[in-house]
């Protein structure tokens, strides 16, 4: 049987495809993170973190302990809810937070790509309807130095970096305050701001 291009083409993909799921599988199965961002600092500028608790259960959904939750403040009462979850081995423990939030009953109301003022950080920007308020949400994958805002890009460079043998880590980064009534804008200039302060600690706790 005489194959065509477009058959060597796929067959090629499909082998390729195969060795990096198998390394990857290699690398969750053997290997543990080096690197804890429970290090992460409290205290960052005027912003001053409170610790939230992760039940047992949700670091089961997250396959990995290497996460916190936190909900950092300033003096003057601006509020910011900080979610990282990180892990150099296993890529399964980034994934949109949209997901989350419509299986705990939320509802989206809108999302959209907006790449933050100031620093070169690609996010996604998700308003969301709980029960009683309106929440924004911002987030973000971070891969080595390489912050994406798409899932499959950085499932993709997971991937890559697993077939080089690179150990850079993988990071899904969320940001979230309440929306106040007619401050919505006001939130979102909170968040914004508060990513442009935290971006250092970021590429420094999250190599």
């Amino acid at each position: 049987m005489k194959l065509t291009r477009t058959t060597i083409v796929i067959l090629v993909l499909f082998i390729l495809s195969g060795v990096i799921s198998w390394s990857t599988f290699l690398k969750d199965y053997s290997q543990q993170d080096t690197v804890s961002i429970h290090e992460f600092p409290m205290q960052i500028g005027p912003w001053s973190a409170e610790e939230l608790v992760i039940t047992e259960r949700e670091y089961e959904v997250l396959e990995t302990r290497n996460a916190f939750t936190r909900k950092y403040t300033t003096p003057d009462g601006k509020e910011v809810y900080l979610f990282i979850v990180y892990s150099q081995t296993n890529r399964k423990v980034s994934h949109p937070p949209e997901i989350c939030y419509s299986g705990g009953g939320a509802t989206i109301l809108s999302n959209v790509h907006r790449d933050i003022p100031g620093v070169n950080v690609p996010a996604n920007k998700v308003t969301v309807e709980m029960a009683k308020f309106q929440q924004l949400m911002y987030y973000f994958f971070k891969v080595g130095d390489t912050f994406t805002s798409n899932y499959w890009k950085q499932q993709f460079l997971v991937a890559m970096n697993s077939l080089l043998g690179r150990d850079d880590g993988q990071a899904l980064v969320r940001l979230s305050a309440n929306i106040k009534p007619g401050a919505a804008d006001q939130t979102a200039q909170n968040i914004e701001e508060f990513v442009s302060t935290i971006l250092p600690y970021l590429n420094q706790y999250l190599p």
